[in-house]
C-alpha cells in the first residue's frame, strides 16, 4: 500500500483487490453472521470492483491458525468483527498480521470497538481504521474512498489518525434494514452450525446496562422477505434458527403473524427438526402469542425473556419499567403450555440490589419453574449509560473484556462469591436438566429456598472440587450425600427422586453408587415387565425399585422419544406386587 499523509490507500494491480471479512465466534457451533452482513453491504453500495472471502474461526482455535488462514487469502483489505467474547484474541493477531501483510489495510468494526474507537486506535498501532455503528453502507464507501471513488471524510462512522490526531466518528445507524447476507455461499458455510436471523433492528427499551437502550430507532424487514429467509435457514441444514432481534414481540401483531407462519410450516411440513429461537419482552405476552404457541408442534419454539430483576424499583434504576404481576403471570402460562422451551435471566449487580434482594429475584423468578434459569453478573459494556455515567452508577469492574462488575455500594467482592457459588450449583444442575423432580421437591414445601439450596450445593461442589470438573456420577454422589446430610432421616425419599431424574435425564442401565440398591425380585420383575410390556426394538431399558411410598415400586424407562423441550424420557412406573402378579 502507499500513504497519503496519514491515509491508508490501496495498491493498485491488474486484478480486484482482494476483501478479506474475518468473523470469530466463542464456540464452533455459533456462525458468524455480520461479516456476511457486510460482504451484502459491498455488493449493494460499493462502486469500485472487488472480490470478497469471509473466513471464520473461534476463541477456542489456536490463534497462529486463524492468522494463517487470514494470510493465505492475501487479503488487500481485512475486516475483523469484535465483540466482548473475541476483542482479546483478535487484539492478539493483530502484530503477526500487520507483520505478515505489511500492505494490507486493516479495517476493525462491530459493538466492542464502536464506543472505545480512540482507545482502540490508541492500543492497536496496526488498525488503519475503525468503523463505529453498522457497518454495511459504511464500509463499502470506505473501500470505495481506498480506490480514489470517494474521499474519507463522507465515510459514516469512520475513525482514524490524521495529521492532527484522531478523528472520532459517532455510530452510525442506518435508516432502514439492509440487504439481505444469505446468499449461496452463506448457506454453504453454515454446515449445519446455529443459523442466526435478524427481521429487526433497534429496541424499545432504554435499559441502562444494554447497548441496545442508546435509543436506536426500531427497523423491520418485511414480512414477506422475513419469511423467505426463515425457509431458507430452515432448509439449510441447521437444527436452530436464533432470531437476533433485540426485542422479538416489541411489534406484538408482526411477532404472531411471523410465529404463525412458522408454525403453518411446520404443520404442512415444510419445516422439520428445526427450533426457532427468540429473546422476548415477558410483559409483551399477549393472548394471540399464548394461543399460537400452546397449538404449535412440541419444540418448535425457544423463548428467552431478560427478566434481569423481579423486583420494581430496581428496575427502574437502570430505566426499565415493568408490570411484574403481570409478566411472572404471563411468563407462568407460557411455561405451563409445555409446548416451548423457556430460558429467564438474571443479572446479579444492578444498582440498589444486595444479596438478600437478589436472593428474593432469584427465588421468585425460580418459582415461575423455567426449564433454565441463567445467573449471570453485570457487565460495563463499552457504550451502555452504566459505564458511562459513573457517578450515577458507582462500582468496581474488570477493566479487561468482559468487564465483569467486582463490587457495588450493594454487594462486596465476598457478596460475589456468593452470588458465583450458587450460579455453580444452577449450571450444573438445574441448568443440566439432570436432577428436575429432585430439586422441585427439595425448593417445595418450606425444605429450602431455592437460593439457600443452590447455595448449599454450590459450596459442597466447589469443597469437592475447586474447578468444579466433577464427572457426573461423582457430582450424583455429592449430591446425595450433601442433601442426606441436610434432610436426615429422608435417604429413600431423597434416593428415590434423585433415581426417576437419573434415568429420565441419562441414556444409561448404570447407576451412581449412592443409587444402587440390590433386589432378590429384579430378575423376575425384568421378565414380567418383558412379557406384559415389550421393549421396543433397537432401544435400550433401565429398571430400577423406588421404595420411599407405602408400597415399592418399580420404575423403567425405554430410551425414545426424548421431550423435545424437557429434553427427558418418558418414565414408567407400577406397584411390583401387581407386576409379579399379572
Amino acid at each position: 500500500m502507499k500513504k497519503r499523509g496519514r491515509e491508508t490507500a490501496i495498491k493498485h494491480s491488474k486484478q480486484a483487490p482482494r476483501v478479506v471479512l474475518l468473523g470469530i465466534s466463542s464456540q464452533y457451533v455459533h456462525s458468524a453472521l455480520a461479516p456476511w452482513c457486510i460482504k451484502a453491504g459491498l455488493l449493494a453500495y460499493s462502486r469500485t470492483e472487488h472480490t470478497v472471502k469471509v473466513l471464520e474461526g473461534t476463541v477456542n482455535e489456536l490463534p497462529e491458525a486463524v492468522i494463517k488462514r487470514v494470510i493465505d487469502s492475501r487479503p488487500d483489505v481485512l475486516g475483523i468483527s469484535c465483540y466482548i467474547w473475541n476483542i482479546t484474541f483478535v487484539g492478539a493477531m493483530l502484530p503477526a498480521l500487520r507483520h505478515a501483510l505489511p500492505d494490507c489495510v486493516m479495517v476493525l468494526g462491530g459493538p466492542e470497538v464502536s464506543y472505545a474507537a480512540g482507545e482502540v486506535l490508541t492500543r492497536y498501532p496496526q488498525v488503519d481504521y475503525v468503523l463505529t455503528g453498522e457497518g454495511e453502507l459504511p464500509f463499502a464507501r470506505l473501500y470505495d474512498a481506498l480506490n480514489g471513488n470517494g474521499v474519507m471524510e463522507e465515510v459514516p462512522g469512520l475513525c482514524r489518525r490524521t495529521a492532527n490526531g484522531l478523528l472520532i466518528s459517532p455510530p452510525y445507524a442506518h435508516e432502514d434494514m439492509q440487504p439481505s447476507p444469505y446468499c449461496e455461499d452463506y448457506l454453504r458455510a453454515l454446515g449445519g452450525r446455529i443459523a442466526y436471523l435478524e427481521t429487526s433492528r433497534g429496541c424499545p427499551y432504554s435499559c441502562a446496562f444494554c447497548l441496545s437502550g442508546r435509543g436506536e430507532k426500531l427497523r423491520q424487514v418485511p414480512l414477506h422477505r422475513a419469511f423467505h429467509e426463515i425457509m431458507l435457514l430452515a432448509k439449510s441444514g441447521t437444527k436452530t434458527v436464533k432470531l437476533v432481534d433485540r426485542t422479538f414481540n416489541a411489534d406484538r401483531g408482526r411477532a404472531a403473524q411471523i410465529l404463525r407462519f412458522i408454525k403453518d410450516q411446520a404443520e404442512r411440513g415444510e419445516i422439520a427438526d428445526v427450533t426457532f429461537h427468540f429473546e422476548i419482552a415477558g410483559d409483551l405476552l399477549d393472548e394471540e402469542t399464548l394461543s399460537l404457541v400452546e397449538a404449535a408442534p412440541c419444540g418448535l419454539f425457544q423463548f428467552e425473556i431478560g427478566l434481569q430483576s423481579m423486583d420494581e424499583q430496581t428496575l427502574r434504576l437502570v430505566r426499565r419499567r415493568t408490570d411484574m404481576t403481570f409478566l411472572s403471570q404471563q411468563v407462568r402460562r407460557l411455561i405451563a403450555c409445555g409446548k416451548a422451551h423457556v430460558h429467564l435471566d438474571l443479572i446479579a449487580g444492578l444498582p440498589g440490589e444486595d444479596v438478600a434482594g437478589f436472593a428474593r429475584s432469584f427465588d421468585k423468578a425460580y418459582a415461575l419453574r423455567p426449564h433454565a434459569l441463567q445467573l449471570g453478573f453485570l457487565k460495563l459494556i463499552h457504550g451502555s449509560a452504566m459505564r458511562e455515567e459513573p457517578g450515577v452508577y458507582p462500582c468496581q469492574f474488570d477493566p479487561n473484556p468482559p468487564y465483569q462488575v467486582q463490587s457495588t455500594p450493594n454487594l462486596s467482592e465476598a457478596d460475589f462469591e456468593v452470588l458465583q457459588t450458587t450460579e455453580l450449583a444452577l449450571d450444573k444442575l438445574y441448568n443440566a436438566g439432570r436432577f428436575a423432580s429432585t430439586l422441585n421437591w427439595l425448593s417445595g414445601e418450606g425444605r429450602f429456598t431455592p437460593f439457600e439450596l443452590y447455595l448449599k450445593l454450590g459450596a459442597a461442589i466447589k469443597a469437592a472440587s475447586p474447578d468444579a470438573s466433577l464427572p457426573l456420577d461423582e457430582l450424583c454422589n455429592l449430591v446425595y450425600d450433601c442433601l442426606l446430610e441436610a434432610l436426615p432421616g429422608q435417604e429413600a425419599r431423597i434416593r428415590d427422586l434423585m433415581l426417576i431424574d437419573r434415568l429420565a435425564s441419562t441414556k444409561t442401565t448404570v447407576l451412581p453408587a449412592r443409587l444402587k440398591q440390590k433386589d432378590a425380585r429384579f430378575h423376575a420383575v425384568k421378565r414380567a415387565l418383558t412379557q406384559r410390556y415389550p421393549r421396543p426394538e433397537n432401544t435400550v431399558r433401565a429398571i430400577a425399585f423406588l421404595y420411599a411410598g407405602e408400597e415399592d415400586r418399580v420404575i423403567w424407562c425405554d430410551y425414545q422419544g426424548q421431550n423435545p423441550v424437557t429434553k427427558l424420557y418418558e418414565i414408567e412406573n407400577k406397584q411390583v406386587s401387581l407386576i409379579l402378579n399379572c
